[in-house]
């Protein structure tokens, strides 16, 4: 596909580590369709981001409106993560105290580590927990406030979850109902936990993978010396793989339009471009093929480097992807029916066509039941 000067410039304005500030410089000096840039970068989380990059790259004044919107998402959004992270602290300890093996995954983390502040949100709190344990968990949540329900949104109040739709959600997701707690925060009103349990959208299959991640588990130092339970960093890319596929190749999150969120892509981008950190890959090859994740750790990293050609330039990275390719990969453009997996689906569009297509739903051919 040959990409629009917008489609373009909403991709390099997402690239916070290593920005090519010569081709942002000569992007922005043109007369674009600025509405479009802006709804992109909105919609896949990466508008905080964005406006990071320009100040990165030392963009001259272009565009009040899109740079004035930019501004405000940025600022919210640091507000916002700094509210989320006195809750994160405050859970993570009441967590460690239970005594209950887990780990907090994605933004929880990754906002407070790789992410500059103000360019990487969390809607929630992922919390990485053995099937076993979910029942204490939810004491642990219950004793700080949370309601294991559904927020809803005119009220800004949570309401209690029935016992046949805790079932149903566990069930068809592999996760629990998520806990929430209505607060007055700056930048937040509602403090969401999902408890993953699983590492794909079925309730069951992974438990010993699960087992294998929280074991692995390690403490994470935030900047003001709490100590947060999370994965070491081959797991936590791997996590961050599995995660991403689990959206973007299940038929129900593509009719959500939730399926190639750009932010994910990002987090595995900013995740590999990290000076500070070195992934092991050997330990990352057996960490996959261990748990039988090598398709979904191929498929992310792929498609990452699909959006973030400078990857390419990691010979480690190409040479370690080179030796988990799969044999047959025409599973890279298919969608599942999570409901029944003999459905099958296949795009009629690459990658970055249906990115940028909204209604992408549209480019689904079925070809299996």
């Amino acid at each position: 596909m040959t990409k629009t000067m917008e489609q373009e410039l909403v991709l390099e304005l997402s690239q916070f580590q290593k920005p090519n500030k010569d081709r942002i410089l000569e992007l922005v000096s043109e007369k674009l369709d600025w509405a479009e840039i802006s709804g992109h970068l909105l919609y896949n989380r990466t508008a905080g981001i964005a406006y990071h990059v320009l100040r990165k790259v030392n963009a001259p004044f272009f565009n009040r409106e899109f740079e004035f919107g930019l501004y405000l998402i940025n600022q919210i959004q640091a507000q916002r993560t700094n509210s989320h992270k006195h809750y994160i602290i405050k859970i993570a300890k009441a967590m460690k105290e239970s005594g209950i093996p887990h780990a907090f995954l994605k933004g929880s983390i990754l906002a407070n580590s790789i992410y500059p502040i103000g360019c990487r949100i969390s809607s929630d709190i992922d919390i990485l927990l053995r099937a076993q344990d979910l029942t204490e968990c939810g004491n642990v949540m219950k004793e700080l406030g949370f309601i294991q329900g559904f927020h809803d949104e005119n009220e800004n109040v949570v309401i209690p979850a029935t016992r046949r739709e805790i079932l149903t959600h566990r069930m068809n997701y592999g996760e629990v109902v998520p806990y929430r707690k209505v607060v007055n925060e700056p930048g937040i009103n509602l403090i969401e936990i999902d408890i993953n349990f699983s590492l794909d959208w079925m309730a069951q299959g992974t438990e010993k993978a699960v087992d294998d991640f929280i074991q692995e588990a390690e403490d994470y130092q935030f900047d003001g010396g709490q100590k947060i339970s999370s994965l070491s960093k081959e797991y936590f890319l791997a996590h961050l793989c599995v995660h991403l596929f689990k959206e973007a190749a299940v038929l129900t999150w593509v009719g959500y339009q939730r399926d190639l969120g750009l932010y994910k892509f990002v987090d595995i981008y900013g995740f590999l471009t990290d000076v500070n950190l070195v992934v092991n890959w050997s330990l990352f090859i057996e960490i996959i093929t261990k748990n039988n994740i090598i398709n979904e750790s191929f498929y992310a990293l792929e498609y990452t480097r699909t959006f973030f050609p400078i990857l390419n330039e990691d010979a480690e990275f190409i040479a370690m992807l080179k030796k988990i390719k799969p044999e047959n990969i025409a599973y890279l453009e298919q969608v599942v029916d999570a409901s029944n997996a003999n459905v099958i689906y296949k795009w009629n569009k690459d990658l970055i066509s249906r990115f940028f297509d909204m209604k992408r739903y549209n480019a689904l051919d079925q070809i299996g039941i």
